[in-house]
């Protein structure tokens, strides 16, 4: 092994050790804190066993696919034999790592993290991967991953989203391509999606979403914090759909409403484990988190539907409307229903927080275009820009503390 080489093992080595660090200081602090109850701890030992598809693939016996994004269809992938494993980061070690210097300065900080775990670890190349093109980011993520290992990705499949919702056109071009992913799911497994196979995955996310639309009702109320739900939800992806959804009822009638003071909705940007230095600021400075929009918690998928007398065809089609007109993504043109899915809740919260990671641009472009309509009902709102940094946490504070004072 020449020098240059030695250095890099070295070098991942030491990183792979901060990551591990970061994780373990954070899943400590979590089972310190005053409001831990046992029924929380499932969902840590989800996420202290590691955020890995192989880790996923031995806890629950089946395989796994890599998923970025929540709009292609879970139902789908389950019905095919696989487990959707959404891949994620939140590490401060992973987004150093994965900016090396060949990336442009204001790359997604998220995308940057994963990009450092996948060089960490190569358990993600040897599955198969479907990336819904959601931004320009995720576009180019094959690009950043092939700069470190040309053959990431044995099979790969494209889920072209149309940028628009409304209209036959738009309609019809999406429920192609999900008619596309099926036909790739079965390629590549060998196993045929038919109405049987696809009424019982559907029964399994129903059960899920039932459970996770309960823990909402509980949330509102103010018996769950935010930082506790969003380990709950970030932990969706790391074990079978079922045994989560058990956990989660279990876990429901431990659950009492508590005041809430200060509350505030939390849009934008998704926030991963283990960064979870905005939620734990919201907190300190006092305000309650009792609703949100974030695709790594409140929209982690976007609800069952009804699959009793349908055919293979018309599960497929309700599936494909349900993705579609329930994603809340900001890359869509024309999305009025951000909005006004903000404005319908308006009176559980006196304020909005919305949060834009550095690099982030299609939320930093809606943070501009979500003010105006926001404040103008009465309500307050903040914008907080940050990266997977730690230096900015006392900036931050103080205008949370601020924005708090004015609810």
């Amino acid at each position: 092994m020449n020098a240059q080489n030695q250095r890099e093992t070295e070098r991942l080595q030491k990183t792979g050790v901060r990551v591990q660090n970061e994780i373990s200081r954070e899943l400590e602090a979590l089972r310190g804190r005053p409001d831990h109850m046992p029924g929380y701890d499932y969902f840590i030992d989800l996420l202290a066993g590691g955020i890995r598809p192989d880790v996923l693939e031995k806890r629950a016996g089946k395989p796994a696919l890599n998923l970025l994004c929540v709009q292609a269809p879970l139902e789908l992938i389950h019905a095919a034999g696989f487990l959707p494993f959404k891949i994620f980061s939140g590490s401060y070690a992973a987004d150093a790592l994965g900016a090396d210097g060949r990336l442009p300065a204001l790359t997604c900080p998220m995308l940057r993290a994963v990009r450092g775990i996948f060089r960490l670890n190569d358990s993600f190349s040897g599955r198969p991967w479907v990336l819904p093109t959601t931004c320009d980011w995720i576009v180019n993520l094959p690009r950043m991953l092939r700069m470190d290992n040309p053959q990431f990705a044995k099979w790969f499949h494209w889920l072209e989203l149309p940028h628009l919702k409304d209209g036959d056109a738009a309609r019809e071009r999406w429920l192609a391509e999900v008619f596309g992913l099926k036909k790739f799911l079965e390629k590549t497994t060998g196993v045929k999606i038919d109405r049987k196979r696809l009424a019982a995955s559907v029964a399994v996310y129903g059960r899920a979403w039932e459970a996770l639309t309960r823990l909402e009702e509980r949330r509102r109320a103010g018996a769950v914090p935010f930082v506790w739900f969003l380990i709950i939800a970030n932990s969706f992806f790391l074990d079978a759909p079922e045994q989560w959804t058990n956990a989660v009822n279990a876990l429901l009638p431990a659950l009492r409403g508590n005041e809430n003071k200060n509350r505030v909705f939390f849009a934008g940007s998704p926030v991963f484990f283990p960064n979870f230095k905005i939620p734990l600021l919201l907190e300190e400075a006092g305000l309650t988190v009792t609703g949100d929009d974030l695709c790594s918690s409140g929209r982690v998928f976007p609800g069952g539907i009804n699959a009793e007398a349908s055919s293979e065809y018309e599960m497929v089609a309700v599936l494909a409307g349900r993705y579609h007109e329930g994603c809340l993504c900001p890359t869509f043109a024309d999305n009025d229903r951000r909005i006004n899915s903000i404005l319908g809740d308006a009176g559980n919260f006196e304020g909005v927080v919305f949060h834009v990671l550095k690099g982030c641009h299609p939320y930093d472009m809606e943070s501009c275009l979500l003010e105006e309509p926001i404040t103008r009902r009465g309500l307050k709102f903040l914008r907080l820009e940050t990266d997977y940094t730690a230096e900015d946490g006392r900036n931050l504070l103080t205008r949370i503390e601020a924005f708090g004072q004015t609810l």
